[in-house]
């Protein structure tokens, strides 16, 4: 008895492992793969935040917008750092987000790498 429950209990570990790892990884294409062109970087100086609680907030729309892949919001802070994808999101839409918690946002620099 004891053995046909270790059995059962290895038949069952064995089909859920195989289960989980049976599936072929999917190939990297030129369209999944993000190589080093499709990150630019931005420079913002963001006004009117008076708080870090008010850092955080932006902080939080950027990180929602979809194509931002890094932010570097800060208070107290007059250059703000968003990495994003050119092909997913821009400058301008960085922007919109950051004005729509309330705060005005402008180029200080920009960079493509």
């Amino acid at each position: 008895m004891k053995r046909a429950v270790a059995l059962t209990i290895v038949a069952l570990a064995l089909a859920v492992t195989t289960q989980t790892f049976s599936s072929p990884l999917e190939p990297i294409t030129d369209e999944t793969a993000l190589s080093v062109n499709d990150e630019e970087t931005v420079v913002l100086k963001i006004t009117g935040m008076t708080c870090g609680g008010c850092a955080s907030h932006v902080s939080t729309a950027l990180t929602e917008l979809e194509g931002v892949i890094s932010e570097d919001v800060s208070y107290p802070g007059d250059h703000n750092t968003i990495t994003y994808n050119p092909k997913e999101t821009t400058v301008e839409k960085i922007i919109a987000a950051i004005e729509k918690t309330g705060y005005k946002a402008e180029i200080v620099k920009e960079e493509t790498d």
